[in-house]
């Protein structure tokens, strides 16, 4: 239930990425961001507004980024038909992917905890006519570390502490093929709740970590616990 409400937000989905009103000055933005299977489909009848995640199961949020570019761009032809220039010229290369992570607390205060870059390879065609489609994970190790680090000193001696919500701050970069011009995508927010809960099982031999989260990672995400069992050599999949 805890899940099917995270992935039905649509609504909220679509107020996380307000970023969608575009301004002449955006070259590229996120349209959305879906959940992905066990199989790493992606489900785009729904929206990711929120997240959830146990930081002692997981370190990763896995989910799906639709991005598009706004650049225009066309082929030119010259005398009898010669191409003298493709629109895909106009391509965005992506490079990178930046998160900032915002501690929330009383009276709308905010506190930056972490952040953290990494590279992405990638590349988004002009014109708005087709969308690209990640698996990406919205919090990456050193985001992760400071999380878990924040709740383990909030909980000594006072038991397993609750969670916190923490707002996730990101922005996709690349640069333009035939200009090199370096362009970004609107910052946005995605909260997520970060909490200490159970840790991973130790499997017994002869089972191992279920590929029961998206991507088939071991759970951990939107309230999926991870589960140890026998494993089907050939599907990949628990055994019945």
């Amino acid at each position: 239930m805890r899940q099917q409400k995270i992935y039905t937000l649509l609504l909220l989905g679509l107020w996380v990425l307000s970023g969608g009103c575009r301004t002449p000055e955006v070259s590229m933005m996120v349209r959305g961001l879906h959940p992905l299977g066990a199989d790493c489909k992606v489900d785009t009848n729904h929206f990711v507004g929120k997240g959830a995640l146990n930081l002692n199961a997981s370190s990763q949020y896995l989910l799906a980024v639709a991005m598009e570019s706004f650049i225009e761009g066309e082929d030119t032809e010259g005398a009898g038909g010669r191409l003298l220039a493709s629109e895909k010229e106009n391509r965005v290369i992506l490079t990178e992917w930046t998160r900032q992570y915002f501690l929330y607390g009383a009276g709308g205060t905010s506190k930056l905890i972490a952040e953290e870059s990494e590279p992405i390879s990638g590349i988004l065609e002009p014109n708005a006519t087709t969308q690209l489609v990640m698996a990406m994970s919205m919090v990456g190790p050193s985001g992760a570390h400071e999380m878990r680090r924040l709740l383990h000193q909030a909980s000594t001696g006072a038991g397993a502490h609750p969670g916190v919500e923490v707002v996730v701050r990101f922005q996709i970069r690349g640069k333009i093929v035939s200009s090199g011009r370096k362009v970004e995508t609107p910052p946005m927010d995605f909260p997520t709740s970060v909490y200490l809960g159970k840790a991973l099982p130790v499997c017994e031999e002869g089972q191992e970590l279920a590929p029961v989260g998206p991507c088939g990672h071991h759970g951990g995400q939107d309230g999926v616990e991870p589960i140890c069992c026998e494993m089907d050599p050939i599907s990949r999949k628990c055994k019945t």
